[in-house]
């Protein structure tokens, strides 16, 4: 007579490896007699703190491909980063979580967003608005849920884990976040569609949130130079002059929040014009297609390209990344990649 036999096996519980990538910034810097500075021993003040107030199931393995305040960040910076990730991304890690300065925040972001896209492991950036042993830091609970966000498997692609100052914390997709307000330590998104937030230990998906699949490839491991010096930044202001503007590779202009800039004084049209002879394309961030003003008509007169709702800074990355690599931005810029452009 056959009989089954059931062989009966205790569950083996792994620990979730996560990989934490130390690169300075106020989450990982000392106060002292008035000065904040880097200070790398916090790597291990940061870990400490988180493992003393839970029974985690997490194993952090720790590295540092440099260390810096953020505010000194560079093209070369950046590559160092893109390139630290890109080597790590594939590992055997359940996620990766990168700390960073919250003053360029946006720009490592926007950088690995570009870099990996959205169907990559779950990569989390998490910065403090004060030195972690400042009571008023908000780096640890940060920190807690970007481990939480890996765990739960909520997301793939790149993510920035931030607790506001409505004590609620944010998850955001990183492609989305905008520059921070004066003298404010919020963080928010384009139209302030986050992704998620976490009520008490529970994670919430955004019903509002949507985004495009990759439309165009990752730019992948891609090296940029020291400065941008092919890309000309334009912020409107009253009174500027456009005379003085020296037009490069590519413009890139940020509007007011209507969408608009001063299209009448006439060193805008002499702009404009040049940028039409010399075939140096223009794009505008923070412009609408429908119900405009009659200061933007002139947009579509001059060739500029209107970039479909998105943070500036992203859009600026994702220039800079583009002509690294020798991409037409024309044929891309509305082409969403890494979720940056809202449907």
């Amino acid at each position: 007579m056959n009989r089954k036999i059931y062989i009966h096996r205790k569950a083996v519980q792994t620990k979730m490896k996560i990989l934490v990538v130390f690169t300075g910034g106020t989450i990982g810097s000392t106060f002292d007699s008035g000065i904040i500075y880097p200070d790398n021993r916090k790597e291990r003040l940061l870990l400490e703190m988180y493992n003393s107030q839970n029974d985690s199931d997490a194993e952090f393995i720790s590295a540092e491909p440099y260390y810096t305040l953020s505010e000194n960040s560079t093209g070369e910076t950046l590559s160092n980063l893109i390139a630290f990730i890109c080597g790590e991304i594939n590992k055997n890690f359940d996620g990766i979580i990168v700390t960073c300065g919250t003053d360029t925040l946006q720009y490592s972001a926007a950088a690995l967003s570009y870099t990996l896209g959205l169907n990559c492991k779950p990569v989390v950036l998490v910065s403090s608005n004060y030195v972690l042993t400042d009571r008023r830091a908000n780096g640890l609970e940060n920190f807690s849920r970007a481990v939480d966000f890996i765990r739960g498997n909520h997301g793939t692609g790149v993510f920035v884990s931030y607790k506001n100052s409505d004590g609620k914390s944010y998850i955001h997709r990183a492609s989305r976040i905008m520059a921070h307000h004066e003298y404010s330590d919020d963080i928010f998104s384009v139209k302030n569609l986050y992704y998620g937030s976490f009520s008490s230990d529970s994670f919430i998906k955004n019903p509002d949130y949507s985004e495009r699949q990759d439309e165009i490839e990752p730019f992948g491991k891609i090296t940029l130079q020291k400065h941008s010096s092919g890309i000309a930044v334009i912020q409107p202001y009253v009174g500027i002059d456009f005379h003085g503007l020296n037009q490069e590779r590519a413009v890139l202009i940020k509007t007011y929040h209507s969408g608009t800039l001063c299209t009448e004084d006439e060193s805008f049209a002499a702009f404009a014009d040049r940028l039409r002879d010399c075939k140096i394309p223009c794009f505008i961030c923070g412009a609408e297609t429908s119900e405009i003003y009659e200061s933007e008509e002139c947009y579509g007169r001059y060739g500029f390209k209107i970039i479909p709702r998105s943070s500036f800074i992203s859009q600026y990355i994702k220039l800079w990344l583009a002509q690294e690599k020798g991409l037409d931005f024309c044929k891309i810029f509305n082409k969403s990649l890494g979720g940056d452009l809202m449907p």
